[in-house]
């Protein structure tokens, strides 16, 4: 007895239905013959008996069809024939063999059904205003701030907003913009020194040097060296030709040197130290159309818009070499200390440039358009103070006047 009760609940639990049906106005087929329906579910189907005779754990095929506006929605189905319950003239049935795709389906139609989303007119199923999509969640507006300093946070924090905008765009905008203009006017000299008019003395032959001038100063005409010559030959002395300072030694006496080899440096007294720059040879037609210079120190001194000297013309050696030297003047006082010593130059060529030189002519014209406007209001101001310096007539006399 007890093995039959548990038997039974067993029974009972597999007949229960596990999903919820639904009546929806469609049509089921079988063998191409209408079959009455019940009620649906995502797991099976409900149908009138008397519309064809089935058994117990038959399998069957079904099209369920789903009405829509204007066309039909076939779905083929396979179905178990779990009871046939004449009572209440209903035979229920399990899907099987079900696909994934078709299982979406039902589900599909059940939740529209389900969410109201399917409306019922004249037999009809409208599901056509569903979407797969998810619906976007409107976001509740932030409430008006209240009060003037809620106001001026308020807006201070959008103008705070709005000025980082616009400042990092700008910002942006003057990086390209100097990116581009460097690109296109800034010429960087290759190497620069500061040198001045040099003198190298060469040895006129092979041989010793017996004497060589130790002071800092030499005089026109005074030795500068003696070299003798190889196997006791006879000695060569070398004078100054100016009065000129011993800028270099490149040898000492008792040294043997070779005929060509620099042994001393001179620079005469009376000359000035300048900057030799060397630029790329593709870059000279830009300098003669016009460039300025600027110069930076290794003490950190910048001097800008410094004087270019008349250029030379361009040789086959420097052709050679691929460089072009340029001449500058220093823009500051150097010492004779600091010959030799580099230095950073650019070349800006923006001025000899069209862009450049439309430039100038505006910037001309406003300086000529400030002065005149500055010399109008000047002759204005000299006029009344002249008129306040003219004498007043006595207000007795202006009466005998009128009279």
């Amino acid at each position: 007895m007890e093995k039959y009760a548990m038997s039974t609940i067993t029974h009972e639990a597999e007949v229960q239905r596990q999903h919820p049906r639904y009546r929806l106005p469609m049509r089921c087929l079988h063998g191409g013959v209408a079959v009455s329906v019940v009620d649906l579910s995502v797991g099976g189907v409900g149908l009138r008996t008397g519309s064809f005779s089935v058994r117990p754990c038959e399998i069957v095929d079904l099209v369920l069809v789903f009405p829509f506006n204007g066309y039909e929605l076939t779905l083929p189905v396979r179905a178990e024939v779990r009871y046939v319950n004449n009572d209440h003239g209903r035979i229920g049935m399990r899907f099987v063999d079900v696909s994934p795709r078709q299982h979406n389906l039902l589900r599909f139609i059940l939740d529209a059904y389900l969410s109201g989303e399917v409306v019922e007119a004249g037999d009809v199923l409208d599901v056509v205003s569903r979407r797969n999509e998810g619906k976007t969640r409107e976001v509740p507006q932030r409430p008006a701030p209240q009060g003037l300093l809620a106001n001026a946070a308020h807006y201070g924090r959008s103008i705070a907003g709005y000025g980082l905008v616009v400042g990092l765009t700008l910002l942006l905008a003057g990086f390209i913009g100097t990116g581009v203009f460097q690109k296109m006017y800034i010429i960087p000299a290759q190497s620069a020194l500061i040198t001045t008019d040099l003198v190298t003395v060469p040895a006129p032959s092979s041989g010793q040097v017996t004497f060589i001038s130790s002071g800092g100063e030499v005089q026109a005409g005074e030795p500068l060296l003696t070299i003798q010559g190889p196997q006791g030959s006879s000695s060569i002395v070398i004078d100054s030709p100016c009065d000129c300072v011993i800028q270099a030694r490149y040898s000492r006496a008792s040294s043997f040197v070779r005929e060509g080899a620099p042994i001393l440096v001179l620079r005469e007294k009376g000359s000035t130290p300048y900057i030799t720059a060397s630029i790329p040879q593709s870059d000279i037609l830009r300098f003669y159309r016009g460039a300025r210079a600027v110069i930076e120190y290794a003490d950190g001194t910048l001097v800008k818009d410094v004087k270019i000297e008349a250029l030379p013309a361009f040789s086959d050696e420097d052709a050679s070499a691929g460089r072009f030297l340029v001449k500058l003047a220093p823009g500051r006082e150097l010492d004779d200390s600091a010959i030799g010593q580099p230095v950073s130059v650019m070349f800006d060529t923006f001025s000899g440039s069209a862009i450049g030189a439309v430039t100038g002519k505006v910037q001309a014209g406003m300086n000529w358009a400030g002065d005149h406007i500055a010399s109008l209001f000047s002759k204005a101001e000299s006029g009344s103070e002249e008129a306040m310096k003219q004498p007043q007539e006595p207000d007795d006399k202006r009466i005998a006047d009128l009279r």
